[in-house]
């Protein structure tokens, strides 16, 4: 556990959640933290964290949760950008050879971003496509 001292209107920043807390007030005995966060990242108090039952939440639930949703939205994104491409490439059927060219590259990417993020984070090898923009 990493402890920190804080005043008033310091702040801590977690930059691969990402997310700030700041001090916003002290008193003896109790802290008022604000916190900012992107909505996809839940914030709860610990004792919100309990089950009905009494056992302890799950992070790791909560994580691969979270992880699920921002994959969706990634694919969902994906596919957009492709559906658009498509479009372009419709609105393009006479176009320069060089153009041509870099709608493929831009297509090998798309697909490139898709495969890895449908093979998880576990997959740590990226392959990299030569494109000409």
């Amino acid at each position: 556990m990493l402890v920190l001292s804080r005043r008033p209107d310091e702040k801590i920043v977690l930059p691969s959640v990402p997310a700030i807390i700041k001090v916003i007030s002290a008193q003896a005995g109790l802290v008022r933290l604000g916190i900012e966060a992107p909505s996809h990242v839940p914030i709860l108090r610990e004792e919100l964290t309990r089950t009905e039952r009494g056992l302890p939440f799950s992070p790791v639930a909560a994580d691969e949760e979270v992880q699920t949703r921002a994959s969706q939205f990634l694919r969902n994104r994906l596919n957009n950008l492709m559906l658009g491409l498509t479009l372009l490439r419709m609105h393009l059927v006479d176009c320069d050879p060089i153009v041509r060219k870099t709608l493929d590259g831009i297509e090998v990417e798309l697909n490139a971003l898709r495969r890895q993020i449908s093979a998880g984070p576990e997959s740590a090898e990226v392959t990299q496509a030569e494109v000409v923009i």
